[in-house]
């Protein structure tokens, strides 16, 4: 396991977080720590070379552990339907979107996790068109 039991137990304990000491079965907590990195893995990927030896890296695994721990349905995000009414002209438009905000339900780990991602590499760019007058 990239980060261990032990890794969480202190990052928590030097922290105050009372709620994880308070679960009292290791393989409990170790099955938090599996979840959690599973999540990371499956949403987070790639990651750069020596990742896993970051501090972010053990932060985001262990909030993101008690997080699954206080709410186990949280892995999906619930969307959020926004909608916009407009009138123009004598006609009324109404549009509805998702809020793109609500769609991570773990922004602090996004945060946290966001440096050691491989960065995304961008295609120049090419458009055609042509100029009619």
């Amino acid at each position: 396991m990239a980060v261990t039991l032990e890794q969480v137990d202190t990052f928590h304990a030097e922290r105050g977080n009372s709620e994880w000491a308070a679960i009292e079965d290791d393989a409990q907590r170790r099955a938090f720590i599996v979840r959690a990195l599973d999540y990371v893995e499956a949403n987070y990927a790639p990651l750069i070379e020596g990742a896993e030896a970051q501090p972010r890296y053990l932060m985001s695994v262990a909030l993101l552990a008690l997080r699954l721990f206080q709410s186990p349905n949280t892995e999906t995000a619930q969307q959020t339907v926004k909608s916009e009414k407009k009138e123009m002209r004598g006609m009324q438009k109404e549009v509805e979107y998702f809020e793109p905000t609500s769609l991570d339900p773990f922004p602090g780990v996004t945060k946290l996790i966001a440096p050691l991602q491989v960065p995304a590499s961008v295609a120049p760019s090419v458009s055609f068109g042509k100029l009619v007058r």
